[in-house]
């Protein structure tokens, strides 16, 4: 089995090479470039980080991407165990039905950035909001049904449908990442990327003290969780961007201002709105 380490090793190894000798740091180009050029100030890592830190934002993001990326996790960890003593398969079989469940990141994470996109053409930011607060929340939907399916027919359905829930949300959490502290993303996406992980022991914790509970009870559990995370989105305000329903952050004047001129796909490099001037401000 320790073969099989070489591919993703050897993948990994090659993706980096790359990155360095084709890419670039930032979509407007090198950093230290941008430097030389005044199109940027130069900032330290703990001011990046103090930023990013601070942001309420962040820490709410990040406990939505320990409800998709923390189960996802989660569920590779336990998934063939589950089908083991759940159904009573042999371990082979179940393996390479829960293996389904790991199948559907071919697609299915890209699907949740493509969508935040799309909406975010259609409805500026409060499309990214509406579709991370969807994907979430049929992830928990789904996550409760398959917790409650006592036949392996009905299971295996689910667990795909649940699976593609999971990694939507990945994929709609980083679309809105980039908007919450434009001059740190790179602190926030650290935040919001160690949610998922802290999520994933959190969640592990359920299984490890569940006492006499049946494991599909600790998934339905977590169901709660994940819909309880999906219920929070409303209440995620970005400083230059609209609230899903409702947006006290900002005046009638800056909300007129973003639905007139909001730029569909553009990726902020700063806030929308002058917090002083309350004009409409978007930097190339």
């Amino acid at each position: 089995w320790r073969y099989a380490f070489i591919v993703p090793g050897g993948a990994a190894l090659t993706c980096g090479i790359c990155m360095i000798l084709f890419s670039d740091d930032t979509p407007k180009g090198n950093i230290s470039e941008l430097v030389k050029a005044n199109a940027i100030q130069k900032k330290s890592a703990t001011s990046s980080a103090r930023e990013g830190f601070g942001e309420i934002v962040t820490w709410v993001l990040a406990l939505q991407y320990g409800a998709c990326f923390g189960v996802e996790l989660t569920v590779n960890n336990m998934m063939a165990g589950y089908f083991t003593t759940r159904f009573e398969l042999d371990l082979v079989t179940a393996g390479t039905i829960a293996s389904l469940f790991g199948l559907m990141n071919i697609f299915a994470r890209a699907i949740g950035g493509f969508l935040s996109d799309k909406m975010n053409k259609k409805y500026g930011f409060r499309g990214r909001l509406g579709v991370q607060f969807g994907c979430l929340m049929y992830e928990g939907v789904m996550l409760f049904i398959f917790s409650r399916m006592d036949t392996i027919g009905g299971a295996i359905p689910m667990l795909i449908m649940f699976s593609v829930g999971v990694q939507a949300s990945e994929g709609s959490t980083f679309g809105v990442v980039p908007y919450v502290k434009p001059s740190a993303t790179g602190s926030v996406s650290g935040v919001v990327g160690a949610g998922g992980n802290i999520g994933a022991v959190c969640w592990g914790f359920i299984f490890l003290y569940r006492g006499s509970m049946p494991p599909q009870d600790c998934l339905m559990i977590i169901s709660f969780i994940v819909i309880f995370s999906a219920l929070i989105t409303p209440f995620v305000f970005i400083p230059g961007q609209p609230g899903l329903f409702a947006s006290p952050h900002l005046t009638k004047e800056q909300l007129a201002a973003i639905d007139k001129a909001h730029q569909a796909t553009k990726v902020p490099t700063t806030d929308i709105i002058d917090e002083e001037a309350g004009e409409l401000k978007v930097e190339a």
